[in-house]
């Protein structure tokens, strides 16, 4: 999978748009208001989408983040790939449904009692294949996939009139016949992600994973008009007017599940520039914080490490990371406390993509936040790539099994972890759909 920096993404600002978003938070509850009182309104258990609380960047996600127990994000697979079958798709998709499932189960490599938090459901597979493809096409997607006049794929044309009727979602409150758009999928919650399968590389692929994600304050009140066009950590995602967070990825059918798992993990890495409060205690668990933690000249491996996976640290100890700046110079982190990873840094990672090293490397991705060493900090465990295996064969290739592991790490449902500021930390999973 092609590497991208998330530094350069994280510095791009959240930009304003003409259209809203979710301006207020409404019906707050937290897990204390319900353990004194479960009849409360808003307790209970609480699936996502609600009755009327479908859409992504709905208030309700907000307010309800808390007891949410469970999100069954509706996802719109778009198969422009020659020769694939609608049937043939949709398994793909379910593949992938079944690998986000098995990631969101907190701490599932130790709790085999773990629920799964995310139960993508498909609420559509549209055909836009050709049936006869013309004499001499070279392409292995169909003559329908969009492209700009550079060759390129062209996201926006998603969200035209013509792909409306192709997708045809009859807008039940039309008095004459129409099919909503893109962006009315999203805004109605009709659809809260879309999934594109090509068949694809180079330049008429599409994107391996966009997003369009709504801005927040520091009190996690949306900004009205404020978006961040590069949270999906594959690209920008610019030019298109929809009041809600809009959110795409790529479907591979040729590789493993760990593929298309890494590349929505982008998402999780790159979101955090919408959500400002909540980003210190996620760049530490993303390893994106090494220039406050330890004084360096990078705020992590991705800043030094070239996208050719050329090594580029040294573990002298479980505790102790060193190498060399770009100029020559030495760097040394005797004290080497890191969080967890990040999809192409597993915490003893020597170069980008290195999924495979023996040499154990503490880390506290197993212990994020629950201050549960004796000293009052997080323990420390070591990690080799052994610890994976067995997932590695259930999910492979791009390592799927440290996808599954870092993404089981994430504080979710349930967790007893504490943000920095001793505060309790919220699930994380429902800010894919802030």
């Amino acid at each position: 999978m092609p590497a991208r920096s998330i530094a350069a993404l994280l510095a791009l600002p959240a930009i304003a748009a003409e259209a809203g978003g979710c301006t207020r938070v409404i019906d707050a509850v937290t897990l204390d208001d319900c353990a004194t009182d479960p009849t409360a309104t808003g307790c209970g258990p609480s699936p996502w989408p609600a009755t009327s609380h479908g859409a992504n960047s709905d208030p309700w996600l907000v307010s309800h983040r808390t007891v949410i127990t469970e999100m069954r994000p509706r996802v719109l697979v778009l198969n422009f790939q020659n020769g694939v079958s609608v049937d043939s798709a949709r398994a793909t998709a379910m593949r992938q449904v079944a690998a986000i499932a098995e990631g969101s189960r907190y701490h599932g490599y130790s709790d085999t009692s773990a629920p799964p938090f995310l139960r993508y459901e498909i609420a559509k597979v549209v055909d836009l294949t050709d049936a006869t493809p013309p004499p001499g096409w070279p392409n292995p997607s169909s003559t329908l996939l969009p492209t700009a006049p550079t060759g390129e794929f062209d996201p926006l044309a998603l969200f035209s009139s013509q792909f409306a009727d192709l997708y045809d979602f009859p807008d039940p409150k039309a008095s004459t016949p129409r099919s909503l758009s893109l962006c009315e999928l999203f805004e109605q919650g009709v659809v809260n992600e879309v999934w594109i399968q090509d068949g694809e590389a180079g330049v008429r692929r599409a994107p391996l994973s966009l997003e369009r994600k709504q801005g927040y304050d520091g009190t996690e009140t949306a900004v009205h008009g404020s978006f961040a066009p590069n949270a999906g950590g594959g690209g920008i995602l610019d030019d298109i007017i929809c009041g809600v967070t809009v959110r795409l990825a790529h479907q591979d059918a040729a590789r493993g599940p760990g593929c298309d798992l890494e590349v929505r993990g982008w998402e999780i890495e790159s979101m955090w520039a919408a959500l400002p409060s909540l980003r210190p205690d996620a760049l530490a668990f993303l390893n994106r914080d090494f220039d406050t933690r330890f004084g360096v000249r990078f705020d992590g491996w991705a800043s030094i490490c070239d996208q050719a996976g050329t090594h580029c640290v040294d573990y002298l100890s479980p505790q102790h990371a060193s190498g060399t700046y770009a100029d020559g110079t030495h760097w040394d982190i005797p004290n080497f406390r890191q969080g967890c990873g990040s999809t192409t840094f597993p915490p003893n990672a020597t170069a980008r993509g290195d999924m495979t090293d023996t040499t154990a490397v503490d880390s506290r991705c197993e212990h994020f936040g629950l201050r549960d060493d004796p000293s009052g900090g997080d323990a420390y465990e070591p990690y080799t790539a052994a610890k994976v295996a067995a997932l590695d064969q259930m999910f492979p290739d791009c390592g799927g099994g440290w996808q599954i592991f870092w993404r089981q790490s994430i504080p979710g449902l349930g967790n007893r972890a504490k943000n920095a500021d001793g505060s309790t930390m919220k699930n994380w999973w429902p800010l894919l759909f802030y």
